[in-house]
């Protein structure tokens, strides 16, 4: 089933902040069938290893791994390529934005 909104969310380091935003997520997206792609610029903190577990463990995560290539703009933009939902939000992960 395809989701009806997918949210790009870039990361580089972020692994103390991804479960935490996913539960953000999940409470602001009641009753939405969405999913979440996380962008990640190769990052060196664990963040790739706990997407990768989360991404097997849940149907709406998914997790690009961009090895060689940084940067935000760049990022939103592979993150968009990958989704097929009808709407797209973009998000940073540092939760400073507004999951709502």
């Amino acid at each position: 089933m395809t989701p009806e909104l997918s949210i790009i969310l870039p990361t580089l380091n972020e692994v103390d902040n991804i479960e935490p935003l996913l539960e953000r997520l999940e409470n602001a997206l009641a009753g939405i069938h969405w999913e979440v792609v996380f962008v990640d610029d190769d990052s060196t903190d664990g963040t790739v290893d706990l997407l990768r577990r989360l991404s097997r463990e849940r149907d709406n995560v998914r997790c690009l791994r961009r090895i060689g290539r940084r940067g935000l703009s760049s990022a939103v933009i592979e993150g968009m390529l990958a989704v097929s939902s009808p709407y797209v939000a973009v998000m940073d992960a540092d939760l400073q934005h507004d999951e709502r």
